[in-house]
């Protein structure tokens, strides 16, 4: 017996080290990031570059203008980097110290613009993550329109329907003012936020009615400018706290829990042979705890590793 307590213990060794991190748990930080290319684009000028306008625009079918004329329809595409976003959380946190909880597109709407060129309106649009980084944002204004950036007739070439993930459907208010809109944590917008590289997001009408202008990052105040901001807090130590023999084939696991974290505890006979299995699970909660699990040895050798994640 005291040969299988000391074999138990080498595996409690091994979680320790494998996982040990030296982060903060609670530890949170959010980062605002503008973007480095903006453009919208236009139906009725399905050639024509808009990129250094001061503005983005998402228009549907029947949204008009101060003197009530229809523009047609207007989409909207921004890309952020995520080179120094990466740098800041890993400074605060460590490599693959963190993980990220939360992300909110803010933008400043300017509810009646003065250029005629803009439909107003208040309505539904979708926000989309796109695989795409091909997209130039190009010089056009709508005083001076070019050909030297995206353009409408571009979006065939730039949207993938089999790569691009929607965010979610949102809602202009039609006044001036900052909206921020919470999106979901979609598995490819967070491994392109955890990668490190431009996140390009495509905005686009969900109703006929929506007429939503925003401040571009050409727009002179940058304040105003579009921004990502994306929120990561430390990822808890996953650490085996004891392990001990219970009985006369039993072990128990014991192990601290951070709030809304799932911790899994594998185990396996043989190290050489790979094959960890699931042996006990503790569901995200909204606190701290503490988790015990007692599993039964079947033979001399057990090891165990504790998982976790969010």
């Amino acid at each position: 017996m005291q040969q299988q307590t000391g074999r138990v213990w080498r595996a409690a060794a091994l979680a320790l080290v494998d996982s040990a991190q030296l982060v903060c748990l609670g530890q949170t930080e959010t980062v605002a990031v503008t973007p480095s290319a903006d453009a919208f684009v236009r139906s009725l000028a399905p050639a024509s570059n808009y990129g250094a306008a001061g503005s983005l625009s998402v228009s549907g079918s029947a949204a008009v203008n101060g003197s009530g004329q229809q523009n047609g329809l207007f989409d909207s595409l921004m890309r952020f980097p995520m080179s120094d976003l990466v740098t800041s959380f890993e400074g605060s946190f460590g490599t693959n110290g963190w993980v990220v909880t939360g992300a909110t597109l803010a933008v400043t709407e300017v509810g009646a613009p003065n250029n005629g060129i803009f439909n107003r309106g208040v309505g539904a649009f979708e926000v989309r993550w796109i695989a795409s980084d091909t997209w130039v944002e190009g010089r056009g204004k709508p005083t001076g329109p070019t050909t030297d950036g995206v353009a409408y007739q571009d979006l065939g070439g730039v949207l993938n329907p089999a790569a691009d993930v929607s965010l979610g459907t949102f809602t202009n208010g039609g006044v001036d003012g900052v909206l921020s809109f919470p999106l979901p944590l979609a598995g490819a917008m967070v491994s392109n936020i955890v990668a490190g590289g431009d996140l390009n997001l495509y905005l686009t009408a969900a109703s006929a009615s929506v007429g939503f202008t925003v401040n571009s990052r050409n727009f002179g105040t940058t304040s105003a400018w579009p921004a990502l901001q994306v929120t990561a807090v430390a990822k808890p130590v996953a650490a085996i706290s004891s392990i001990g023999m219970v009985g006369t084939n039993q072990v128990a696991i014991r192990f601290n829990t951070a709030s809304n974290w799932v911790y899994v505890v594998e185990g396996v006979s043989s190290l050489a042979s790979g094959g960890w299995s699931n042996v006990f699970t503790v569901p995200a909660k909204p606190f701290d705890d503490q988790a015990e699990f007692v599993d039964t040895m079947t033979n001399g050798w057990r090891f165990y590793r504790l998982m976790l994640s969010r």
